[in-house]
């Protein structure tokens, strides 16, 4: 009964996470279908017809080779499905599922005094702009969201055995997805041992090492293959000083990413609507008072860096990280000064869709930001609603954007001879 009635409490961000899902659901016909999209569906197809799967899987943005699973996974859906947008449906599915696997977990896992600010985080999650475009595609990266809950859920009951050995396996396989996935086990595994040994909570390490070690077999292939070929991995000391993740993570949150996939036709974009033929700047508008709101965050973060030295100068900076702390700030910590840190240092150039890894923490961050803030946190959520509203309209409107990263689109490709 409680439960009902905190999400009754609540409705305004379920109706939003509603909506979220429509928006996940809605054009299929309006899919991305470039090179990466096509050689993933059509060697996933091959690969089910014939029966032999890939070992390793498309290359990264980065230069390396992707493990086998980032492919297997849309093999596997080649045996039910034989069309691209078929595929893409499932992959649109996923990220439905994955939404509503984390409004249970909300319910049943979290504390109740830190329900609002993760809910509100997952609303904003819904209908954010990136976040809506990345899971709409036939993308290895857009399988990423469905794993990172598998990962947070068996994280949480990692004090079971069988909750450690999930947490393992899965931890794992996320990596197989995607390498941003070896970069986030990282900094969850690193901060979880300092967290559980300040708070003397061990978790069953041993079911956890097994699932890892059996999740890992799928890395022999690929090892295989890296040790036998040249890779033209990109890595530069100063990738480090351009501090991509945490700049992105800022533009992500805020809703402030729509140029990723637009490029130029970004500041045709600003100009929508286009109401009988004026362009209404309305974006444009919205955009204006989304950084606005990045003001009044660089003002919270600012008082949160100057408690950190406080803290520091005091000797408590270790006590006030790990011991007794919620679990909003045990996995925002986890990513920002684990996985955050570890994927800036590695020395890699790191791409905005790097960041889907950590679905729906960078919105639980903006959330965890407003918790005060009520009324205006709501403002920032519909506004970012309406930029993705006016972003899937500019696509299917425009057939895609020929000129940015978007490409055209699959229904208008499929209507060119």
């Amino acid at each position: 009964m409680q439960n009902i009635a905190w999400l009754r409490s609540n409705w305004l961000f379920l109706v939003v996470i509603t909506i979220g899902l429509f928006l996940r659901l809605v054009w299929v016909n309006d899919m991305e279908w470039k090179s990466d999209e096509q050689w993933m569906f059509y060697k996933s197809v091959e690969a089910a017809k014939t029966g032999h799967w890939l070992s390793i899987g498309m290359e990264s943005s980065s230069g390396v080779v992707n493990p086998g699973l980032s492919a297997a996974i849309f093999t596997a859906m080649a045996y039910v499905v034989n069309t691209p947008t078929a595929m893409a449906q499932l992959v649109q599915w996923a990220n439905v599922v994955t939404i509503l696997c984390f409004l249970l977990f909300i319910l049943y896992k979290i504390e109740k005094d830190q329900r609002d600010i993760w809910l509100w985080g997952l609303a904003l999650a819904s209908v954010s702009p990136l976040a809506v475009l990345f899971s709409r595609k036939i993308w290895a990266q857009d399988m990423l969201p469905i794993f990172c809950f598998l990962v947070v859920w068996s994280h949480a009951c990692r004090k079971k055995g069988w909750g450690a050995f999930l947490w393992g396996l899965f931890g794992a396989l996320i990596g197989q997805i995607h390498m941003s996935g070896f970069f986030y086990v990282l900094g969850l595994v690193a901060f979880t041992i300092l967290h559980d040994y300040r708070n003397k909570q061990p978790f069953k390490w041993g079911y956890w090492l097994l699932g890892s070690v059996i999740g890992g077999l799928g890395l022999i292939p690929w090892i295989l293959y890296i040790l036998s070929h040249h890779s033209s991995t990109t890595l530069a000391i100063a990738h480090i000083f351009v501090f991509n993740f945490y700049l992105d993570w800022f533009l992500d949150s805020h809703g402030l990413n729509t140029m990723y996939s637009l490029h130029k036709e970004f500041w045709s974009f600003i100009k929508e609507p286009i109401v009988g033929g004026h362009s209404t700047y309305f974006v444009g508008l919205l955009h204006i008072i989304l950084a606005g709101f990045g003001l009044y965050t660089v003002k919270r973060l600012w008082g949160y860096m100057k408690r950190l030295f406080t803290y520091l100068a005091n000797k408590e900076l270790l006590d006030k990280l790990t011991i007794n702390i919620s679990s909003t700030n045990f996995y925002l910590f986890s990513i920002l000064l684990g996985l955050g840190i570890f994927m800036t240092f590695s020395g890699l150039w790191i791409y905005q869709h790097y960041l889907i890894i950590v679905f729906p923490f960078t919105y639980i961050f903006m959330a965890k930001i407003f918790q005060n803030r009520k009324n205006l946190f709501t403002f920032l959520v519909f506004a970012q609603l309406l930029i993705a509203v006016n972003f899937l309209v500019y696509i299917h409107t425009h057939n895609g954007v020929k000129d940015g990263d978007y490409g055209v689109t699959y229904r208008a490709q499929m209507k060119t001879p």
